[in-house]
This record gives structure tokens, C-alpha cells and sequence, in this order.
């Protein structure tokens, strides 16, 4: 379908109907706050959980070594004092009060937020370096001033940055066919805009100015920093899985041990994206690796048992985080993403004062190319969506969009003044007949419910585990020492 197809004659909406781009702007602001916020507890508590499970390998660990110190100078004995203080618990579990039981559960998550919180520090870095490899493979360069279209934007892009107020970003040309742009780099103050040679070939001025002025707002919105936020949740509980996977499986181990080494290396922004990417899909490597020889009949390998003590708290707490990850956590933070690409719309036309320019643009990508002019790992941060031709992206394990469709961008951008426009979208609620929903409404209490019993039936087996496998033989090695 052709742009001119596309573009269909809309009846003048009446002054109750018009949205000013400021309404808009904080509209969207209000939602993806709160969107925001309700990810934040969600996250936080998953991490919580997670902290919990962990909490027998860490203590376990603390112990000796505290034993160990024991022997050039008195130390506390950990085991003792964790004992005492779960031994009332498990005796007469009734008659100790809430706060009892909430006191202890802090103490006992500590070691683990402490680890996931320096785990969330180093992959800050990782993933603020991964944002700097700005096109994969392709070759990257300055703007030539000799050429019309590469001058052309880089004055757009000062335009906008002027009407922003904001500093001049490092604009980038990407020798690429496909029709796209995005904004991306460490934070606000250092950001880079990078546009491919298809997009400046197949837009006009006006156009590209739409697209700059979504490129400025986007980084005067914060979503550069959002973007590594967002990135830094789905990473903290993927490496968690990564680390269990690489504990189960030794190919498993062997390229994801790669990939950490690449990405210490300063700079290597390619390993950097690559293990980002990795880590916040962490399901989709799953049976990539090769099966190694069969175990002789009745025999148990050695591997597994050297890894049996961290069955319990490392490798069901890895799994339990990436599940909840990928189930929850991934389709709030994809939810969030579009409400700012919606906040970025809106701040385009602020800045243009003209929302015929992104609305024209945005009709006329529809008919060009979009893939492969970014790396997987900086694809959220681009103008329109690569996943609409199976692109991979922060939230490709989940099946949820990181972007929303163009037919709703341009009706919001109509609402605002634009005079082109395609047929209004229905979301796929709307288009689920009203026996449909009902009946979804008692699926979904269902799933709910069935997710709950998992939640709670894995933390089980996890204390299980970790109480026979992990924290018995720590009080062998911990008699033994003491």
C-alpha cells in the first residue's frame, strides 16, 4: 500500500476534540510515571524473592569464611546466630508475629540485594558502553557537507536541539538502505543521533525535520537514560539465569563466559551488545547448545554433583527470576516504552509546532525498508519498530511490543492537528468481542491463580534443596572448622 493510498481525507475534528501537544506531552508523561512506578515495585519485590532464595548460599559462604578468619581471630559464629534465629520460626511458626517474620526475611535478603545491587552497577556500565555501538556492522561516518540530504539534517537536528535547549548531540550517518534513525548514548549531555542513508534518500526536509524533532525530544524526555534503566531490570534477573544455565551446561558456560570476557574489555562495544542483548532474552538461547556424551547407566556425573549445593538457592532462584522476568517485568517495561515513544510524538510537535511533519513521515516509512540499520541492542532507541519484521530487541523474549503501531502514532498525531491519518486501530482488546472478554476475565483469574501456586510451589522446592544440599553440608565443613 502506498503512502498516497494510505492517506484518506479526515473530517475537521471540532475544538473538543483537538488535543494540544502540551496535554498530550503531560498525558503521557502522567501514564508512563505511573506505568513506572507500579514496574518499580513489581521489580523491586521480584528482586526481593530472589535475594531470599540466594540467602542459604550466601550465609553458607559467609560462615566459613567467617570460620575460616576465625583462626588469626575471633569472629562471630554466622551459622550459630542464623540458627537462633530461624529455630523459632520452624518450631511454632503461629505464634511468631508479622513482624517477627519480616524482620528476619530483610536480615536474610541482605547479602543478596548487596550482590544484586553491585550485579546492577557493572551491568550499568556494560550496557551504557553496548548503547555506543551505534550500528552494528555498518560502516558509520560524519555528515559530508558536500552532500544536500546529510547537510540538510544535520541543520534540522541543530534546529531542534536550539528549540530544546538541550547541547548539540554527535550526529552520525549510517551507510545503510533501510529507512530509520534513533538516539542513544551513555546519557543526555553525551547522546549520539545516528540516521541511515536510506531514511535521508527517502524523506523531504519537513519530514526529516519531524524526525529530528522525535529524535531531541526523545533525549529531552530522558529516555536515554530510561532506555539503560529499563535494560538494567531485564538484565539483573537474565544474568541471574545465565549463571544457573552455565552451572547446568558446560556450552552454556563456555559462551557466556565469552561474552563477559568481551565486555570487560573497555570499549569492546560489540561484545558489550551482544551480552546484552543475551541477557535480557534470557530464554532464547535455550537448546542452542550441543549434548554432550551420555552419562554411563546409573552413574551420576561428577559435574553434578560438584553443583548440587547450588541447585536450590542459584539455579531455581535463576530460573523463577527469568520466568517472572520475561512474564511480568518485560510486558510492564514494553508497556512503559511505548507511552514514551507516544511523550516523544508529542515533544516533536511541540518543537515543530507543525505535526504534519512527523505524521507525513511516519505514513511515508510504512512503505520502506526498516531492518538491520541498528544492532539488537540499540533498536528501542529508533524511530520505528524493527520487530515489525521480526527483529530481535530488550523485549523479544516476552512477545510484548517495545513499540506501538503506526496507525496509532499517526491517530495520536492527528488528535494533535496532523492532516494525514490511516484508519483508526483498534487494540487487539477492542477487537475481541464482548463475550470474548468476559470469558477472559475468569482465564485470566485462572492464570493468576496457576502462576501463584508455581511461584510459591519453586520458592518450596528451592528451601528445600537448598536446606538438604547447601546448607547441611556448610554445617559439616562449619563443625569442622569451628
Amino acid at each position: 500500500m502506498t503512502a498516497n493510498q494510505t492517506m484518506t481525507a479526515v473530517a475537521a475534528w471540532t475544538p473538543q476534540e483537538r488535543e494540544s501537544f502540551f496535554a498530550a506531552i503531560e498525558r503521557h508523561q502522567r501514564a508512563a510515571n505511573r506505568i513506572r512506578g507500579l514496574t518499580l515495585v513489581c521489580a523491586l519485590a521480584l528482586g526481593f524473592v530472589v535475594a531470599m532464595l540466594m540467602a542459604p548460599l550466601l550465609f553458607a559462604l559467609l560462615g566459613i569464611i567467617l570460620d575460616i578468619v576465625n583462626f588469626a581471630t575471633p569472629t562471630p559464629d554466622l551459622f550459630e546466630i542464623s540458627m537462633d534465629a530461624i529455630e523459632p520460626l520452624a518450631d511454632a511458626p503461629e505464634a511468631v508475629p508479622v513482624s517477627r517474620w519480616m524482620y528476619v526475611a530483610f536480615m536474610a535478603s541482605i547479602p543478596g540485594l548487596v550482590v544484586m545491587a553491585l550485579l546492577m552497577l557493572a551491568l550499568r556500565r556494560v550496557l551504557r558502553e553496548a548503547s555506543m555501538s551505534e550500528a552494528g556492522n555498518f560502516h558509520v561516518r560524519a555528515p559530508d557537507a558536500t552532500r544536500l540530504e546529510e547537510q540538510r539534517f544535520s541543520n534540522v537536528i541543530a534546529e531542534m536541539t536550539l528549540a530544546a535547549g538541550l547541547k548539540q548531540p554527535r550526529v552520525l550517518i549510517i551507510e545503510s538502505a533501510a529507512a530509520n534513525a534513533a538516539a542513544f548514548g551513555q546519557d543526555g549531555a553525551h547522546a549520539t543521533v545516528a540516521v541511515s542513508t536510506g531514511m535521508l534518500e527517502g524523506l523531504n526536509r519537513a519530514q526529516m525535520q519531524g524526525i529530528a524533532g522525535h529524535l531531541i525530544g526523545s533525549i529531552a524526555n530522558g529516555d536515554v537514560a530510561v532506555g539503560t534503566q529499563i535494560a538494567t531490570t531485564l538484565g539483573l534477573f537474565g544474568l541471574i539465569a545465565k549463571l544457573s544455565e552455565s552451572f547446568t551446561d558446560r556450552d552454556a558456560a563456555r559462551r557466556f563466559a565469552r561474552l563477559v570476557r568481551g565486555a570487560l574489555r573497555h570499549g569492546s562495544t560489540v561484545e558489550d551488545g551482544q551480552l546484552a542483548l543475551e541477557l535480557t532474552n534470557p530464554f532464547d538461547s535455550a537448546g542452542q547448545a550441543k549434548k554432550g556424551p551420555p552419562a554411563e547407566e546409573g552413574k551420576v556425573p561428577w559435574r553434578t554433583m560438584m553443583w548440587l549445593p547450588l541447585m536450590g538457592p542459584l539455579v531455581i532462584s535463576g530460573f523463577f527470576g527469568a520466568m517472572l522476568g520475561s512474564i511480568v517485568l518485560s510486558p510492564l517495561l514494553a508497556w512503559v516504552w511505548r507511552r514514551r515513544k507516544f511523550l516523544a510524538d508529542a515533544t516533536a510537535v511541540r518543537l515543530t509546532r507543525d505535526p504534519d511533519t512527523l505524521g507525513s513521515a511516519l505514513l511515508k516509512l510504512n512503505d520502506l525498508p526498516w531492518e538491520g540499520a541498528f544492532a539488537p541492542w540499540t533498536a528501542h532507541m529508533s524511530v520505528v519498530n524493527v520487530e515489525r519484521i521480526g527483529g530481535k530487541g530488550l523485549f523479544s523474549s516476552s512477545g510484548a511490543r517495545m513499540f506501538p503501531s503506526l496507525q496509532r502514532r499517526l491517530t495520536a498525531l492527528t488528535g494533535m492537528g496532523a492532516n494525514t491519518a490511516q484508519q483508526e486501530e483498534r487494540s487487539a482488546w477492542q477487537r475481541i468481542p464482548l463475550l470474548g472478554r468476559l470469558a477472559l476475565v475468569p482465564l485470566g483469574a485462572l492464570v493468576v491463580v496457576l502462576l501463584s501456586i508455581v511461584v510459591v510451589l519453586l520458592a518450596w522446592v528451592s528451601v528445600a534443596l537448598s536446606a538438604l544440599f547447601t546448607w547441611l553440608p556448610a554445617m559439616l565443613i562449619h563443625a569442622i572448622l569451628r
